[in-house]
């Protein structure tokens, strides 16, 4: 797995785990209001082997379902950035390889006193959310020696592999959301496999929140 994705991804992580602090006060006054146990639901349709670290192997034009459930309300849990536990597939049907995914994503509100003057308050909408999980897969572990040498035509190496995703979305009517999204599925290397493809989906996923405020 690219090594500045990782960085990217401990940044993030970082940058959440710092308000967490601040969270805790909002979340004092939330208790009163019970949550759903499903936070939300999205839905994508991604570009399959299309993104920025793609090599173009595989094609079709993939449907994604995804399920993000309200985060614990342990302390310990919020310094971490109180994360969504999530699952979710993406299924390719032209023969290529499809991935099941059981992970955990955080979302970040982008709205700040500075950009919500300047856009008026549009900025209370627009939100970046992360995810990290474990992908299940069905594609080759491995393919010829030689055309992964040559052409950088390689199996996978490992049945559950780590994934990423990032994206960047807006909110509307409270409940509904539309992003772009982008994810990466590989090992890397970092688990002895002899080969190790990578694969990436980009495109727009529609969400709906379960609560009140789709930024919660």
């Amino acid at each position: 797995m690219d090594s500045r994705i990782i960085l990217a991804l401990f940044f993030f992580t970082s940058l959440l785990s710092g308000t967490a602090g601040a969270e805790d006060a909002a979340s004092n006054t939330d208790k009163s209001e019970p949550k759903p146990w499903v936070r939300k639901v999205a839905f994508g349709i991604l570009a399959h082997d299309k993104g920025p670290i793609s090599d173009n192997k595989e094609k079709g034009v993939d449907p994604n379902w995804e399920v993000q459930f309200n985060p614990p309300e342990w302390r310990w849990w919020r310094w971490v950035g109180s994360p969504s536990p999530m699952t979710g597939a993406t299924p390719n049907f032209v023969g290529d390889t499809s991935a099941f995914y059981l992970g955990l994503a955080w979302q970040l509100s982008l709205s700040s006193n500075f950009l919500d003057n300047l856009t008026d308050d549009f900025s209370k909408r627009l939100w970046v959310s992360g995810g990290l999980s474990a992908a299940v897969h069905t594609g080759p572990l491995k393919k010829d020696v030689t055309g992964c040498r040559l052409d950088n035509d390689c199996g996978f190496g490992r049945r559950v592999l780590p994934r990423l995703q990032l994206e960047i979305g807006a909110t509307f009517w409270k409940n509904h959301g539309l992003s772009v999204y982008v994810d990466h599925m590989s090992g890397g290397g970092a688990f002895g496999a002899s080969q190790n493809e990578g694969i990436d989906h980009s495109g727009i996923r529609y969400h709906f929140f379960f609560n009140t405020n789709g930024l919660l």
